[in-house]
């Protein structure tokens, strides 16, 4: 292409294109926020059709992690008794600001937007270390992170009996998407790729 956009090192070294613009996810971080709302002691995580997208999202995975644990699921579903989704994207932003722990257990996604909104919340983030995700989340900064499902399932059980901790990974975890996913950003770096095309067009 004349100008080939990326959301990530990850996914632009893996396509092997050059030259390329990494410009990463802009999260609304004035919207998804935390809240001075008391979290529950509850593992938040939201996947469409889950079951379905074991594949990628590493349904048989969750539920190694969090058998026995009190969880909470976000996500369209063909069974609404397994999970729903919000109504809205206010509905959506509360389940993140009153969650103790989000869990992401994805293995093929560059970074699900739904665990930077989570972090943009400031709710502690306990995910796989795949794709880009490695990239965002340093382990025992903001956030805990590994591939070894007895390790992940030992962070999400340290959060829930440790709030404080919880609260300081969670701001952490918030500071992190400010810094590098803000939407003014994300909007001023496409703006200048398409000021670019446009004027390789003229």
């Amino acid at each position: 292409g004349d100008q080939n956009v990326f959301i990530s090192k990850f996914s632009a070294r893996r396509w092997g294109i050059f030259p390329h613009t990494v410009i990463k996810h802009g999260v609304d971080t004035e919207f998804f926020t935390s809240s001075d709302v008391e979290r529950e002691s509850v593992v938040l995580s939201v996947v469409n059709d889950f079951k379905a997208r074991d594949y990628c999202c590493n349904y048989q995975g969750w539920e190694r992690i969090t058998k026995g644990l009190p969880v909470k699921l976000v996500g369209t579903s063909p069974d609404p008794a397994f999970s729903k989704p919000a109504e809205n994207v206010d509905e959506l932003k509360v389940a993140y600001q009153r969650s103790a722990v989000f869990l992401n257990t994805s293995t093929v996604s560059p970074v699900p937007t739904s665990l930077l909104e989570a972090m943009a919340c400031g709710c502690a983030v306990v995910t796989t270390a795949t794709c880009m995700i490695p990239e965002i989340v340093k382990n025992g900064v903001n956030g805990f992170i590994s591939n070894d499902e007895t390790e992940l399932r030992g962070y999400v059980q340290q959060l829930l009996a440790e709030p404080d901790l919880a609260r300081k990974l969670g701001q952490a975890a918030r500071e992190t998407v400010i810094a590098d996913f803000g939407i003014d950003t994300f909007l001023k770096n496409w703006n200048a790729v398409f000021d670019t095309a446009y004027g390789a067009k003229q």
